[in-house]
Parts: structure tokens; C-alpha cells; sequence
């Protein structure tokens, strides 16, 4: 369009960004969640029930025994090598600030084992964080092309803990049965009984944070009022400092792309997008020149160790 078009062209209306529900929490959150949306007349989701922490629908027998925890009997803040409960996480991995230490490894994030009901410190204790509940001011928001997101309004250091996964737990069978399993986090235990947390019909914030390609968020399975390791809680903190009014975006994992990629595409915008339609069709096209011999080209071997 010239430039003479374009100054008669009567001005696009700016959209107004409209305040759609106050609160999403119903005040079951220590700070509220307001959801607000610019970019169509869709209202604040109602096809779920909102809950501060993780629910049951049918009987889970998680060990909750106060005889079967670890303890620590503790009379400084628990930052000491000797708390029995930083033991068990290897070590304490929070600072006095309650943000997880420069040297936590978020590529492999350790299991954390916070102080419990049956520890002889104080409930303010350096080693309890993710059981004092969510407390960034976060907002649920219409994006432009991935539906519902999430964005702070604040700014978040490095190492913060953010907001929770929370839904309804049940087990791996029962989760094969489900016919909508965009909201499925497997606990990934180990050994024995597998479960996963099911965020479609009951659940909190979390379940509107996206997938991105390089995530600000990585979640660390946490224990905090029992230690049965079939039940971790599923902590998000902070992979670097994020900036108020920056999208909140966590790795759904291969798995899930392996599924949904072939319904959907995605969306981050990163330059590193690993599951973008382009992406996507380069992978294909590779696949397309490989040697037909059947025979590896050992000519370009990756050195990758997160190849398969």
C-alpha cells in the first residue's frame, strides 16, 4: 500500500484490553489472578474447577503416616550440612532469599525435600518455599495466535519459585483412558506405580502456561507435608530473570510433541523452535536425503549427548 493510501486509510481501532474476571482464584491464592483479554470477545475459562492444590477423585493411598517422614531437629534456619531433610535433597538448595542457589542444576533438577510437620525447626525456615503457596502476581491473558497464556507483573529472578502444577491425580491406566490428554504431567516414578497430575478439570494457573522452546520455567518435583515418591508436587521456578509482562512458557517434552505435533504446530516465536511448522518440514526433508542403504552417514556424527 503507498504511503498516500495508508494516511487515508481510516485509523484501525487499538483493541481494549478488557478485565474479564478479577480474580480466577476465587481468592484461593495468597495474590490474585486477574484474567484479562484484547484480542476477541472469548470470557475467562469456565470449563474447569479452580484449586489451590493437588485433588483426588478416587482413592490414592499416598503415605501420609507423620511416623514414616524424615526429619530434622534443627535450631538454626536449616541452612547447615547437618539438616537430615536438606540431606535428602543432597543439600539445602535455597538461599536466605528463598530462591534456589546459582549452582542448583536445572538441567537435571535433583528431587527437594522441604521441611515437614514432624521437624523440630520453625515454619519459617530457610528450607520451606514451596509450601508458602504462590506469591508472584501473575495474570492469565488472550494471546494472539496460542489461545490463553500466562504472564508475570512483576519482574522474577533467577531461581524463584513461581506457581505450582496442581490438577487431579490419578494413575497411568486411568490417564491411557482419558480421550483429552493435553493436560497430563506424568510424576515419572522411577520404580513401581506410575501417575500422572491432570490439570483438564480441576486445576490452577498453571494449566494455561505454554510450551516454549526456550523455557524461563523448569518444574522440580518437590516434597513438602509427605514423602511418598510415587507423589511428587510439580514446583515451576525460574531458569533465568524474567521481565513484567514476559510470557510464562515451560518444555512439554518430546513426548508430548511426538502426539500433538502431528495436529498442531508450534507457536513460541523462538529462534531455536524446535516444533514450528518450518522445523517440522526441515526434519522431514532430511529424512528424505538420508542414504537409502539403509546404512548410517557416519560422515556428520553428532556429538549432541541429548541425542538418542
Amino acid at each position: 500500500m503507498s504511503k498516500a493510501l495508508r494516511d487515508s486509510a481510516p485509523d484501525r481501532p487499538v483493541p481494549v484490553e478488557k478485565t474479564v474476571s478479577r480474580d480466577i482464584a476465587r481468592g484461593y491464592e495468597r495474590v490474585p489472578i486477574p484474567c484479562v483479554n484484547a484480542v476477541d470477545s472469548e470470557p475467562s475459562p469456565s470449563n474447569y474447577k479452580y484449586v489451590s492444590q493437588n485433588c483426588v477423585t478416587s482413592p490414592m493411598n499416598i503415605d501420609r503416616n507423620i511416623t514414616h517422614l524424615q526429619y530434622c531437629v534443627c535450631v538454626d534456619d536449616c541452612s547447615s550440612s547437618t539438616c537430615m531433610c536438606g540431606q535428602l535433597s543432597m543439600r539445602c538448595w535455597y538461599g536466605q532469599d528463598g530462591r534456589l542457589l546459582p549452582e542448583f542444576n536445572m538441567a537435571e533438577p535433583p528431587l527437594l525435600f522441604e521441611c515437614n510437620h514432624a521437624c523440630a525447626c520453625w515454619r519459617t525456615c530457610r528450607n520451606r518455599v514451596v509450601q508458602n503457596g504462590l506469591r508472584a502476581r501473575l495474570q492469565l491473558y488472550r494471546t494472539q495466535d496460542m489461545g490463553w497464556g500466562v504472564r508475570t507483573l512483576q519482574d522474577i529472578p533467577v531461581g524463584t519459585f513461581v506457581c505450582e502444577y496442581v490438577g487431579e491425580l490419578i494413575s497411568d491406566s486411568e490417564a491411557d483412558v482419558r480421550e483429552e490428554d493435553s493436560y497430563l504431567f506424568d510424576l515419572d516414578n522411577k520404580d513401581g506405580e506410575l501417575y500422572c497430575i491432570d490439570a483438564r478439570f480441576y486445576g490452577n494457573v498453571s494449566r494455561f502456561i505454554n510450551h516454549h522452546c526456550e523455557p524461563n520455567l523448569v518444574p522440580v518435583r518437590v516434597f513438602t507435608s509427605h514423602q511418598d515418591l510415587r507423589f511428587p508436587r510439580i514446583a515451576f521456578f525460574s531458569t533465568r530473570p524474567i521481565e513484567a509482562g514476559e510470557q510464562l512458557g515451560f518444555d512439554y517434552g518430546q513426548r508430548f510433541w511426538d502426539i500433538k505435533g502431528k495436529l498442531f504446530s508450534c507457536r513460541c516465536g523462538s529462534p531455536k523452535c524446535r516444533h514450528s511448522s518450518s522445523a517440522l518440514a526441515q526434519r522431514q526433508a532430511s529424512a528424505q536425503e538420508a542414504p537409502e542403504d539403509g546404512l548410517p552417514d557416519t560422515s556428520s556424527c553428532s556429538t549432541d549427548p541429548r541425542a538418542p
